[in-house]
């Protein structure tokens, strides 16, 4: 496995291996099995596989949780060195902004609710990064969990307009045992926190079980009273899977999105209604 902090380092790693096709996996790192089954992914996919490590600052609208990110880096080498990665990307925020060239493309909805609207600024900042990303790797296929699905499908729309050769494809979401989506900032709530956020999932699969299309309204405002029992809501919205509207087409698929917190600790989660 090639560890690589600078573009030179990178270019170098990568002309070595042209003729080979490349998956790319984005991670800010302490990495869990949720990133290593975007790793498995692909592995299957790619004959070449890259990682990048990266805590990007510009997509933290709040500078506290920049600052509680957990990091770390010891302990992901090791287990990507396990996972037999071809290749990690730990470049420091000069080596990867200095030379930016901002990318400027119409979002609409996707970037003006849900996350967009609680976390303004959010979405830009991981466009920035990962418009970066993909024109010095120019991978082949690139992965994302589904658990981040709002910014899946701004990625597959940034691809769409400006990497069309990138395939961006999404892995279903991995979930503890009890139904809890994986993630870094699980690790931040108390053993307490914990077992109360399993109901998250317990809320979505509510929804799932009780949903039609004409019940929605009433089925967004149970749910977000399911979840204020045991915890800080901040929304529970029913809307279009491939676009994030919310107007009214009982023949699209509809998924359900909600954010919480607890403890001081913001989770996220979303589950596939009808499909």
């Amino acid at each position: 496995m090639q560890v690589v902090k600078q573009l030179q380092e990178l270019n170098e790693a990568l002309s070595t291996e042209s003729n080979k096709s490349i998956g790319f996996v984005p991670t800010m790192g302490f990495l869990h099995h949720g990133h290593l089954s975007l790793i498995n992914a692909s592995k299957k996919k790619a004959d070449f596989t890259v990682v990048s490590i990266f805590v990007n600052p510009t997509q933290f609208n709040n500078p506290t949780d920049l600052e509680n990110y957990p990091v770390s880096l010891k302990e992901d080498l090791m287990t990507l060195e396990k996972q037999e990665v071809d290749l990690v990307f730990c470049p420091d925020y000069n080596t990867l902004y200095t030379n930016e060239k901002p990318v400027d493309i119409t979002l609409g909805k996707l970037d003006s609710v849900l996350e967009a609207r609680k976390r303004k600024g959010h979405f830009q900042g991981v466009i920035r990064v990962v418009n970066i990303f993909f024109k010095l790797i120019n991978p082949n296929y690139a992965f994302f969990g589904e658990k981040d699905y709002q910014q899946y499908l701004i990625i597959a729309e940034l691809a769409r307009v400006c990497f069309p050769q990138i395939e961006i494809i999404m892995c279903p979401t991995q979930r503890e045992q009890v139904g809890l989506a994986m993630s870094s900032r699980n690790s931040r709530l108390s053993t307490k926190d914990f077992e109360k956020a399993n109901e998250i999932y317990r809320v979505l699969k509510y929804c799932k079980e009780n949903f039609d299309f004409s019940n929605r309204e009433e089925l967004e405002k149970t749910c977000l009273k399911k979840l204020a029992e045991f915890s800080e809501p901040e929304y529970f919205e029913i809307r279009h899977s491939d676009d994030l509207l919310n107007n009214g087409d009982k023949l699209k698929s509809w998924r359900a999105f909600t954010a919480t917190n607890l403890g001081g600790i913001r989770l996220i989660d979303n589950i596939a209604l009808n499909q």
